[in-house]
């Protein structure tokens, strides 16, 4: 029987390649100099770039907020830049929320490979087509940092991609931690932690967890799981949970001695699996811990049995709605 019916293991080696070129997908396309603030729209394995943007962007005097709505902020306005990610490009809650953003005189740009949104936007990143919206990740990303970089909104340093490109490339060690570490999640509910500063990385393993490896997975971030979630521990099923922990070198020092105490409680009813996520540059990091959970919910759905590329009840949901 084959498992891997989609070949999503090509896919997921093919992420370092996805961010190489997509870094180039917005030539010629720029913005005005005038933005406030940057709105990103999108939902599901598009939404997710929205969050890693915001959180690529944490010291810009420039704020990101995401949207995962039909409509946009009521603050939006002509020195708002409205960046519009569907990879279909007819995601019912994308173009709802796009023409909201087009009727408050938003400055526009569409990333996507087709559909409905790139025929209404002047604005449009074209991505390739043929792939399932998680999985495209790089191309989704990427192209917006180039926009972003054209329109002198934000750095991207050589050095920095150079050095992810270096993490990425060694596909044989990626793939190895990442069946290590699906062989411990095996049969447990994952729940991943983070600093709230990785929240988006800790999402994204969930978001992967759920559609890669048809897992029921969820995350949380320090220390706010202290003020409730930890509680849980004491009255848990043991053995029925494990706890991820992604470290960061540069969480807060706080932080990382909740993690450490916290661990002494989790270990009691879970499978306790913490790493320190490598990498010098933050887009480094944050890259590893994305490409990382990418094998690891594969790995997790070979051993279910699973192909990991359909998700025939999103489908299913799609076509009741349509009706």
């Amino acid at each position: 029987m084959v498992v891997d019916a989609s070949d999503m293991l090509s896919v997921i080696k093919s992420f370092p390649d996805q961010c190489k070129r997509a870094l180039g997908m917005a030539k010629g396309i720029i913005v005005s100099d005038e933005i406030t603030s940057i709105v990103v729209i999108g939902m599901g394995g598009s939404g997710i770039s929205g969050d890693l943007l915001k959180m690529y962007m944490a010291t810009s005097k420039i704020p990101v907020f995401t949207v995962r709505d039909y409509s946009v902020p009521a603050f939006v306005d002509k020195y708002t830049l409205v960046i519009a990610i569907s990879y279909s490009g007819n995601t019912e809650e994308t173009l709802s929320a796009f023409a909201d953003a087009k009727e408050k005189g938003a400055a526009l740009v569409a990333i996507t490979s087709g559909g409905k949104l790139a025929g209404k936007c002047q604005k449009v990143i074209r991505v390739p087509d043929g792939l399932q919206p998680r999985a495209a990740l790089g191309y989704l990303f990427f192209s917006m940092l180039g926009l972003l970089y054209n329109s002198s909104i934000i750095e991207v340093f050589n050095d920095d991609i150079n050095e992810m490109l270096n993490l990425l490339s060694d596909a044989k060690a990626l793939e190895e931690k990442g069946e290590e570490i699906a062989k411990r999640l095996y049969g447990t509910i994952p729940v991943v932690y983070s600093s709230a500063a990785f929240a988006p990385i800790a999402f994204r393993w969930q978001t992967q967890l759920n559609e890669n490896a048809k897992y029921a997975a969820f995350h949380s971030t320090f220390s706010e799981m202290n003020h409730n979630e930890i509680n849980s521990f004491m009255h848990m099923e043991k053995g029925k949970f494990s706890s991820i922990i992604l470290k960061d070198s540069h969480d807060h020092r706080a932080v990382k001695k909740r993690m450490s105490i916290c661990k002494e409680v989790m270990e009691k009813k879970t499978e306790v699996i913490e790493f320190d996520i490598l990498g010098s540059s933050l887009l480094a990091r944050m890259m590893y811990a994305v490409h990382l959970a990418d094998y690891v919910s594969y790995h997790l759905a070979l051993r279910e049995r699973i192909d990991p590329t359909p998700v025939e009840v999103i489908e299913w949901l799609k076509r009741q709605l349509a009706d």
